[in-house]
């Protein structure tokens, strides 16, 4: 039961959480984009804090944004898939997860309708980034109680996350007829969007790999530690092992980057071990400087782009999702990411 409040009634963001049924991320997304259409804050002993009449506004905003957010009905008139992104590193550690996240909501905001899909087996955490509490993952997909659409939850900046957690574990031990269930699942997802990212898992595993073969395009994480760089070459010579992986555009961004030419000495390195020994070309879409903010946003669970959109690291992650704009190849839209990686499964099964 809701109490009566009135107007000199003052909220937290989490009250208004409760108070409206929209995460806390949700919220904080709406204040940065829409701060002059909201109450002003009043400051309760050290801390800013919401008059009542905000709750409405908040709600108000949401009912706007998903009334003129691109109906999924058409896109999939359209007839075209998913460009389907793979994120991928050769070890932990480097903000792979969080980089494709904030990549999302970047690319959703210039005008992409994206979805995240948590492929880290056994440490799926994008929702706890981004600042949701899923009660279904793909486990409930392969299980049959749901169907796809129904595990999709709306996360900030009205992206999509698809939950992986035991799902993706329960993929590489399943049955075929399991495996090919979920993936013929995860296909359908490719006609509800523009974009999809998937946060793949560290390493060299089989099923990181298949989901980087798959994907139309790969993009390494690196950082300037020299664990990483050979880490992500080994993985990516792996890759080049496998038969249907040629012709791959792959990309790299640095992380966690103290200069410009501290990044520009890491992208080249890689692309040079890249050309040199493997004939593969590895083009740079920049570069994430290393900034408090991303600690600060993580702990809050706050994606760190709407946390502090001015940020550097924002503005940086907003420059790298403009090159993968940029580079976008309409043709590949018109064959299915997901229907690779499912024949590719038959073939070994």
């Amino acid at each position: 039961m809701v109490m009566a409040r009135d107007s000199l009634t003052l909220l937290s963001i989490q009250e208004i959480s409760r108070e409206t049924g929209l995460e806390e991320s949700v919220l904080r997304f709406y204040e940065s984009e829409y701060g002059a259409e909201l109450p002003d804050k009043i400051l309760r002993g050290d801390v800013l804090s919401f008059p009542v009449a905000a709750v409405e506004v908040f709600r108000q905003l949401h009912a706007r944004r998903m009334a003129t957010s691109v109906p999924q009905s058409k896109i999939a008139a359209a007839g075209s898939f998913a460009r389907v992104i793979a994120v991928t590193s050769g070890k932990g550690g480097v903000g792979k997860t969080n980089l494709a996240l904030n990549l999302a909501i970047e690319l959703q905001q210039l005008g992409k309708l994206c979805l995240v899909l948590d492929a880290d087996m056994g440490m799926a955490n994008v929702h706890l980034l981004a600042g949701v509490n899923p009660t279904l993952s793909l486990m409930a997909v392969l299980n049959d109680q749901v169907a796809m659409a129904d595990i999709i939850v709306e996360g900030p900046a009205g992206i999509g996350l698809i939950p992986g957690g035991s799902g993706l574990v329960a993929l590489a031990d399943a049955s075929r007829p399991e495996r090919l269930k979920l993936v013929r699942a995860l296909e359908e997802v490719e006609l509800a969007a523009e974009i999809i990212l998937v946060d793949t898992g560290a390493g060299m595993g089989v099923g990181v790999r298949d989901f980087l073969v798959a994907a139309d395009d790969v993009l390494f994480v690196l950082t300037p530690d020299i664990t990483s760089l050979a880490d992500s070459y080994g993985l990516l010579k792996a890759l080049h092992q496998e038969r249907d992986f040629g012709g791959r555009p792959v990309y790299s961004v640095v992380n966690m980057v103290h200069s410009l030419t501290e990044a520009a000495d890491v992208a080249q390195r890689f692309a040079d071990c890249a050309q040199r020994f493997l004939g593969q070309e590895v083009e740079n879409l920049g570069y994430i400087m290393k900034d408090a903010t991303v600690g600060g946003a993580t702990a809050r669970r706050t994606p760190y782009t709407i946390f502090r959109p001015q940020a550097r690291v924002s503005i940086n992650t907003r420059n790298v999702a403009k090159a993968i704009l940029k580079r976008e190849q309409p043709e590949i839209r018109l064959s299915s990411s997901f229907g690779r990686f499912l024949e590719r499964l038959q073939g070994k099964l």
